[in-house]
């Protein structure tokens, strides 16, 4: 082989192993070196996209190992680039300001974020900021999954420790212990769902009162102060004042709030008015069944019982005697309420069936009723706040009266066909025992 033919062949080689070599240089790659504001850029330039993904995991590395020099670069190059996409939220920068160290701006945020909650006159501005679920975010906010009482704590004497002013120490105080305590509510009603404010725990009420009572006083003019006095500071009284009392006297909450009840007893009584010239009324054994629902001071009550045997005076009475029955619907009014003792007055309306009588017509007669039921709670068990009804054994000592008119047809050898109409009052005075869900 001449020369120039391997001259040639070296020419062809040298240009291959070029080629080869700048196809295994890595394309769009992006790395920090020791010093993050180095970075070196390689023949494509990266994606923004690939530069913010980058940037958060050093974020979090320098985090995680206290590099904090480090951290604060890629922090702000996160922030100068919000606006061009860079998924960094606010409460975010609070979590890392707060893990850096910078309490006052940390504090700041996070209250500005509490206000969207609390303030019902604050105009939240549209935010277009991204929210990015990778390793940053999931180290940021695995420390606040579960948020307690002591998480609460660690995080105010934090604060409290720093050189901060008092007022951000006050403010942020408020606000932790107000994570704890206040909450938006849902409700839903026709598939729509409104939201309100309410008391999520009491835990460290008393915490968040002190504090935001003090911040309120010592710094009456702060963008905070005004829906805190206004706002939430009442509204937390108010509800907490109940839970206060609650705890005095459980029992008092129950106090007409409603309840299902249901009752089986005994009765006796008597009958008055102008039937008693007419029929001779015997007492049988006598049984009252009642269902009570109650609806705040309101109650329904459904009953049957029977008991009476009316037997007409005039004419012969050979078959077997049997007793009336009578039923009845009240509604009745709670006028008192405590925990051993609850009074209902209740009118209503009812039928009472003479068994005995042999009419041409129904010997069902409707009737008018009013009357008294005295509950007496011989047990029951604890109230619990937010937890269901109590049960309650009860005795109900009931009187009643029911209004009605009796009506019979015979015939008389002397007078021919007689018809008799009189009215009558039935008396009931009944005693039973109940299960009552209270």
């Amino acid at each position: 082989m001449n020369m120039k033919k391997i001259l040639s062949l070296l020419i062809i080689l040298s240009a291959v192993l070029c080629w080869s070599q700048e196809k295994t240089v890595p394309q769009n790659v992006i790395y920090y070196t020791n010093a993050p504001s180095k970075i070196i850029y390689h023949t494509n330039t990266p994606s923004k996209k690939e530069l913010f993904s980058r940037a958060r995991d050093v974020l979090k590395k320098s985090l995680e190992n206290k590099n904090f020099e480090q951290a604060g670069e890629a922090y702000a190059y996160l922030k100068e680039n919000v606006t061009q996409g860079a998924p960094l939220t606010v409460f975010e920068e609070y979590l890392i300001d707060m893990e850096m160290g910078h309490y006052e701006d940390g504090v700041r945020k996070y209250a500005g974020q509490r206000r969207k909650l609390l303030d019902s006159t604050y105009v939240i501005e549209k935010d277009d900021r991204i929210t990015e679920n990778d390793v940053l975010h999931k180290y940021l906010y695995g420390k606040f999954e579960k948020f307690t009482e002591q998480k609460a704590d660690s995080l105010v004497n934090l604060v409290d420790a720093s050189n901060v002013s008092t007022e951000l120490k006050d403010l942020y105080a408020a606000m932790i212990y107000g994570e704890l305590t206040v909450g938006i509510e849902v409700f839903s009603y026709r598939n729509s769902a409104y939201l309100y404010r309410g008391l999520r725990d009491t835990v460290r009420v008393e915490q968040f009162l002190a504090r935001a009572h003090k911040f309120v006083v010592e710094n009456p003019y702060t963008e905070h102060t005004n829906y805190l006095k206004n706002q939430i500071i009442p509204m937390v009284e108010k509800i907490y004042a109940r839970v206060r009392e609650f705890r005095k006297n459980p029992f008092k909450h129950k106090y007409y709030t409603g309840g299902l009840g249901i009752f089986a007893g005994l009765w006796t009584g008597f009958m008055s008015g102008e039937i008693t010239e007419h029929v001779e009324t015997k007492k049988g054994s006598s049984i009252m069944l009642e269902a009570t629902l109650q609806m705040r001071r309101i109650s329904l009550n459904v009953f049957c019982a029977n008991g009476f045997m009316n037997i007409p005076m005039d004419y012969d009475y050979r078959w077997e005697k049997v007793k009336d029955e009578t039923v009845g619907l009240s509604v009745g009014f709670t006028a008192f309420d405590s925990r051993f003792f609850r009074a209902e007055p209740f009118l209503g309306v009812g039928s009472y069936e003479f068994k005995n009588v042999d009419m041409d017509e129904s010997s069902a007669s409707t009737t008018f009723l009013l009357g008294l039921n005295a509950d007496v709670r011989l047990f029951a068990t604890r109230p619990k706040r937010y937890g269901g009804p109590s049960f309650a054994l009860v005795a109900r000592l009931k009187y009643m009266a029911m209004f009605g008119s009796y009506t019979d047809n015979y015939y008389d050898s002397r007078n021919g066909n007689v018809r008799i109409n009189a009215d009558f009052v039935s008396h009931h005075f009944a005693i039973s025992l109940g299960a009552f869900l209270w």
